[in-house]
């Protein structure tokens, strides 16, 4: 299977992080665009230019492909006003061009909030679904302008409307276009008791566009590695074989920032393990 990771996690690398990557054995990355405060939001064209040409150029040299991008996302959410969410559609917009212009297909997004993460409490739930639905849809239609697919990720918040796998599966049919599909975070999974990563990939089946994979202690969404908490990683790599996934495998978390560099490395290496035993490719 192929392997991807956040690309986060070879930060502090600098310029050689995508070369670090690729030595290693991950040749996909998940590209992070969720803070719209950055220089690829703020800055002018020339210089977006610029920083487009000059990050593939890092790619290519690497040999590493930008198989995702995270859109735009923050915390606490900030989407309960008609003011909010066109601010928020117009970052989105932006970093869908963005995608576009680094030569990547898959973007991935998660729910609007519009009525915080306690939706079900509070009655909210039919009004979350149809101003998910009127803005996603707005969403679709750029997209499909620069021929992206939008990864519609599952929650960790086990109180919103929007947040398991059958909610998002629902959404996705509900939109019903080949341009909208779903990406899998197996940490926001495990946070539900009733709920396993192998029963979730089995419904989800073909939707599953990309990944976004960690453990955690089933209570909270800690970002952890595999095996450090209560998912069953056996049971996940049998259902992706099950359903035939040949996507890329791609970690949303890192080893701990306070390791120095060869320590890093080497759990790094052993994240590329962990990934062949989970998919049982070894």
């Amino acid at each position: 299977m192929k392997l991807g990771i956040t690309g986060n996690t070879f930060g502090r690398f600098g310029e050689n992080r995508y070369q670090k990557m690729a030595e290693i054995g991950f040749r996909y990355t998940d590209f992070d665009l969720a803070g719209t405060d950055s220089a690829w939001y703020t800055a002018d064209e020339d210089t977006l230019c610029r920083l487009v040409k000059a990050e593939k150029q890092l790619c290519a040299d690497a040999g590493v492909t930008i198989n995702q991008v995270h859109g735009p996302w923050r915390w606490p959410p900030q989407d309960n006003t008609p003011e909010d969410r066109a601010e928020r559609m117009e970052k989105m917009k932006h970093s869908i061009r963005v995608t576009a212009m680094l030569g990547c297909k898959n973007w991935v997004i998660h729910p609007i909030m519009p009525f915080g993460i306690d939706d079900l409490d509070t009655g909210k739930a039919k009004e979350t679904w149809d101003l998910n639905v009127t803005f996603m849809r707005e969403l679709l239609s750029c997209a499909k302008e620069y021929d992206l697919v939008i990864c519609f990720e599952n929650m960790p918040m086990v109180r919103f409307s929007l947040a398991t796998p059958t909610d998002i599966l629902r959404f996705v049919n509900e939109m019903n276009d080949e341009h909208f599909q779903v990406c899998l975070d197996t940490g926001h999974v495990n946070v539900f008791p009733s709920l396993t990563l192998g029963g979730a990939v089995r419904e989800l089946g073909s939707t599953i566009r990309v990944m976004h994979v960690h453990d955690n202690d089933g209570k909270a969404d800690r970002h952890q590695l595999p095996y450090i908490g209560t998912a069953d990683w056996e049971d996940f790599g049998r259902a992706l074989h099950e359903i035939g996934y040949d996507g890329v495998f791609s970690y949303e978390t890192s080893p701990w920032g306070s390791m120095p560099d060869p320590v890093y490395e080497a759990a790094c290496r052993m994240m590329v393990t962990m990934a062949e035993t989970i998919t049982m490719e070894r």
